[in-house]
Formats: structure tokens, sequence, C-alpha cells
């Protein structure tokens, strides 16, 4: 590694030292990761953090320093003012920095910065399985930077996309509370920086940090809405229009407006997008055919999608 800057470390390298694996552990985990990589994440996604704080405050790697109104999560708006004014208004609510959806984005900020502190970061490239379906390990992986996808395999082989996650969110935390068999298979999607916390770790921090359990249990109760959600969609809504909710549900909670319409910003295929409504592969296309006749959608040869209205598109999936 090149030599440091003195007095400058990195927010990486904060993390790093203040995990609880040990100096030893944490220094040779920092001197694997290239000083590149390094200075690359920190200075896409903390760019600004990194000019404000001080040298050995401590930073939420992942989080942007104000809301971005064209790439702010959030929760789907409830009630009749569905549309772009209740999307605008949920905008300005939004928790700055991590999403508000996010594990991280729901804690106050003592709270946050402690749990941000137990664990140990690492890196993963992409397309890594950093889950596997059906292991015994134990241990959950708190996101600080880039996406990963939850997706599982049945007994024919068929593999269906069950959700996305991104920085602030925590995944695979059933198995590290009940320690029973990973339920779903986690993929990276990009290069990911994480926190990884043993089943030991998070129960002990549980126990000490009970407002984190409760939010825990507030995200765990979300994720079984979005389940019911496409369970009750299967039964009332044709194929289309299952897609068409999904992905209004996707691009409100994690895209971006561009100048063309709104874009989900995720490597997803159509196969994958429409496996998350509950549809095998030969289906897809046929629905994906039907948004796009509807003028709601916009393939694109790059592994994403563009949603010129995204009003009209939540009216074709009778939202």
């Amino acid at each position: 590694m090149s030599e440091r800057v003195a007095n400058q470390p990195t927010a990486v390298e904060h993390l790093v030292e203040e995990s609880s694996f040990g100096a030893d552990d944490a220094v040779g985990l920092r001197d694997r990761a290239p000083r590149e990589v390094v200075e690359g994440i920190v200075s896409r996604v903390n760019r600004q953090a990194l000019a404000a704080f001080p040298a050995r405050e401590s930073f939420a790697l992942g989080a942007t320093p104000t809301p971005d109104r064209r790439r702010v999560g959030y929760s789907r708006p409830t009630g009749p003012a569905h549309g772009l004014a209740a999307m605008a208004a949920a905008v300005t609510q939004a928790t700055p920095g991590w999403p508000g959806h996010s594990l991280l984005g729901r804690l106050r900020d003592n709270t946050r910065q402690a749990l941000l502190n137990i664990g140990t970061v690492v890196r993963y490239g992409p397309d890594r399985e950093v889950m596997e379906q059906d292991a015994t390990d134990t241990h959950a992986l708190l996101l600080l930077d880039g996406v990963v996808k939850v997706q599982a395999t049945d007994e024919t082989g068929d593999t269906a996309l069950l959700a996305i996650r991104v920085a602030g969110d925590l995944v695979g935390e059933m198995a590290a509370l009940d320690r029973k068999p990973r339920s779903a298979t986690v993929v990276t999607c990009g290069d990911v920086v994480a926190k990884l916390i043993t089943s030991g770790e998070l129960m002990g921090f549980l126990h000490r940090h009970n407002d984190v359990f409760v939010e825990l249990i507030a995200m765990i109760n979300d994720r079984l809405r979005w389940a019911n959600q496409r369970r009750r969609d299967y039964l009332s809504h044709t194929a289309a229009e299952r897609v068409a909710r999904v992905l209004a549900e996707l691009v409100l909670t994690y895209g971006r407006e561009e100048a063309q319409g709104w874009t989900l910003g995720i490597p997803l295929t159509k196969v994958e997008l429409a496996s998350i409504a509950g549809m095998k592969p030969r289906t897809a296309e046929k629905a994906f055919s039907d948004l796009r006749k509807a003028g709601v959608v916009v393939s694109h040869l790059r592994r994403d999608v563009l949603v010129p209205d995204l009003v009209a598109l939540q009216k074709f999936g009778r939202w």
C-alpha cells in the first residue's frame, strides 16, 4: 500500500480500526484492501463528509451529507395521495444520509454509531455469493456501500429474486438470530463494503440496545408486509400488472430521476424483476412486452429499464 497522508485516515480505516476483532486483525484487513479501492469508495460515497468532518471523527460510509432529491430511499406513500406530490413530500421527510427505510436510517445518531462500531469491515467484488442458501454460518452483514440481491432456489433449480438491499440495510439477520440454515442466497451487484457482525456480537448488541431491537422488528415487519403484498397481487392482478407494481415500488424506494424518466439504477434482468412478482422466466418477456406496448416501460440494451412516467406505471398496475 502507498504511504498514508499524516493524520488523514479514510472512513474505511476508521471503521476497521474500531472493529471488535482486534487491532492486529484490523490492520491486516486494511492492508489487504488496495489503497485506490479505499479512496475510490470514499470519494464516491462520502466525498463531502471527508471535507466536513475532523480527521479522527467516525464517518457513516455510504451516507450522503444532504438528501439527494434524485435518489432517496423511502417507503412507498400511503393513503389516497400516491403519485409525484406524495413522493415529493416523502423525500423532504427522508432521513439525511442513510436511506430512511434501512436499519441505519431508522436509528438515532448515537445508536447508529454504536452499531457501526461493532463487527469488522469486509469488501466483496461483483457477482460474489456472500451468503449461501442452506448454509449453516450465522453472521450478518451490515451494508455500508453497494447493493446486493437476495434470491432463493427451489427443488427444480429455478431461482427467484426475493429482494434487493442497499447501504444501511442488514442482511442475514435471520440466521444470526435463530442460528438455523440460511433461507436465501445473497449476491453482490458490483463492489460491496459491509460490516461483518457475528451472531454473538449482534445478540449482545441487541441486549444492550433495546431501541435497535424494536427497529429491527419493524424492519422485519416491513419485509413481511412486502412478501404478503406480492401474494395478494398474485391473486388479483395480471402478470404485467404485477411487474408494474413491483417495478413502481422498487423505483420509488431505490430509483433515481433522469432527464427522460426514472431508472432503477441496479443491474437486474427483466427475468429477475419478474421473479419478484412471482412469475417464471417464460412469462417475464410477455409481461414486459405488454408494459412496452402500453408505453410505461422502455427497455435498454444494458440491464436497466426506463420508466418515462411513474404515475402512468402506477395506474397501469392499479395501485
